[in-house]
């Protein structure tokens, strides 16, 4: 049944609950965020648990995994519901659009707590929480689900109803605004569903590209009257500096994920840069014809950056080597030629420096100083200064590579998470 008339079947049974008059229970349930429910799949923490280890390629045997796994013992037949929904909010310009995304809770409704995480950086549109949880398939986000907490993953602007749009990477403020009315329409469809109501705490979480994401979100719930109040962010492996990370990347002319097209695309797109392409990108990137032929122009970012392609073959066509499809001015010390049109977006859409999140949001931060694909600049760069700034951030600074960096953080959030 679709949950967007689900108010009105339900007028009776919340006014069973809450005692209020019919009149008062339509004022309290009328959705102003949620819209429609897209599917429902119930798993097992058992089913979770099994699929969560063959994502993250981690031995179960292994000593931290273990011990995550021996707590679990005594769940693992505990069902979860996992739910993709549509709900209003705002596009990167304020208009408004119609998102998606996918929430998790356990059906005993003996709830832990409430976490909040947004999405790696995909670059194709085929992946998302909502399209996910419609395959019946699991989403590695949502990990956090299986310890009994509701869990959060908004898929932000990009995929499904606003698959038209650039997904805003970096774009600090929608990344926050879109995940608080996700936030609000999960809210609004617990009480219609469950007769439950979300508490106020949240923590929010993220890696990678997620990782920014996760403190642009905290950002956001703080500096707002959003009633939401945000005990810890737990984030790693993030380009929470833009600039740090374009350096990074000129210096060392190399990254194993081309996330840095997606960016340039988006802020262009956002705050109308009308970059000259062929001045950002070379050899054949730079063609703006959406064709594979590149005798028509195709072949470059029109073609490899309009959604449809996965990771795999963007990097199986242009490399590590970013001489392969960056322009020469790319890799100046400081933001020269086309790139200096970029400065002021990415200035604006600093997590380090447009944030202070004070003493009392506990921050835990994690990345690789051998992280193959975002610089660990980015994280020594928000440790220092918020440590001046005098929040609670720890800091581990782990080794291994981008993908052994993060189950890392998948794990150890895990048993931060138990132990709470």
């Amino acid at each position: 049944m679709k949950r967007s008339v689900i108010s009105f079947l339900l007028l009776s049974v919340i006014t069973l609950y809450t005692g209020c008059s019919q009149q008062d229970a339509l004022e309290e349930i009328i959705p102003q965020y949620f819209v429609e429910e897209l599917h429902v799949w119930d798993f097992t923490v058992q089913d979770g648990v099994n699929k969560m280890l063959e994502e993250l390629d981690v031995d179960p045997t292994e000593g931290t995994v273990k011990k995550v796994m021996d707590l679990l013992k005594r769940t693992m037949s505990r069902k979860i519901r996992a739910v993709s929904l549509t709900y209003n909010t705002v596009d990167p310009f304020g208009n408004p659009v119609v998102a998606t995304g996918a929430f998790f809770y356990p059906l005993d409704m003996k709830v832990k707590g409430i976490v909040e995480m947004p999405p790696i950086a995909h670059l194709d549109r085929n992946a998302s929480a909502a399209i996910y949880v419609g395959r019946h398939r699991f989403y590695e986000e949502c990990f956090s689900s299986l310890l009994g907490y509701i869990t959060i993953n908004p898929d932000l602007i990009g995929v499904l109803t606003t698959q038209e749009y650039n997904r805003p990477f970096l774009h600090m403020e929608n990344t926050g605004i879109v995940a608080y009315h996700m936030h609000k329409a999960v809210e609004e469809y617990l009480l219609l569903t469950e007769n439950y109501k979300l508490g106020k705490h949240s923590t929010i979480m993220g890696y990678s590209l997620g990782g920014s994401s996760a403190v642009s979100m905290a950002k956001y719930y703080s500096d707002n009257k959003t009633g939401i109040i945000v005990d810890e962010v737990l984030t790693g492996g993030g380009v929470y500096d833009a600039i740090t990370a374009f350096k990074s990347y000129a210096r060392t002319e190399k990254s194993d994920y081309l996330a840095i097209p997606c960016v340039i695309l988006a802020m262009n797109s956002y705050y109308n840069l009308n970059l000259d392409f062929s001045k950002i990108f070379a050899n054949g990137m730079e063609n703006p014809v959406n064709s594979p032929d590149p005798a028509e122009g195709g072949d470059g970012y029109a073609y490899w950056f309009d959604n449809t392609h996965g990771s795999g073959s963007i990097y199986n066509r242009w490399g590590s080597n970013l001489r392969n499809y960056m322009h020469e001015d790319f890799f100046n010390e400081e933001l020269t030629g086309e790139f200096a049109k970029l400065k002021e977006c990415l200035e604006a859409n600093s997590v380090v420096y447009h944030w202070n999140p004070g003493p009392f949001t506990e921050i835990r931060l994690t990345h690789s100083g051998e992280d193959n694909l975002i610089p660990v600049e980015c994280s020594d760069l928000m440790y220092e200064v918020y440590r001046k700034n005098g929040a609670a951030i720890t800091y581990v600074r782990t080794t291994g590579d981008h993908y052994q960096a993060g189950a890392e953080y998948f794990v150890t959030s895990l048993l931060y998470l138990l132990a709470k």
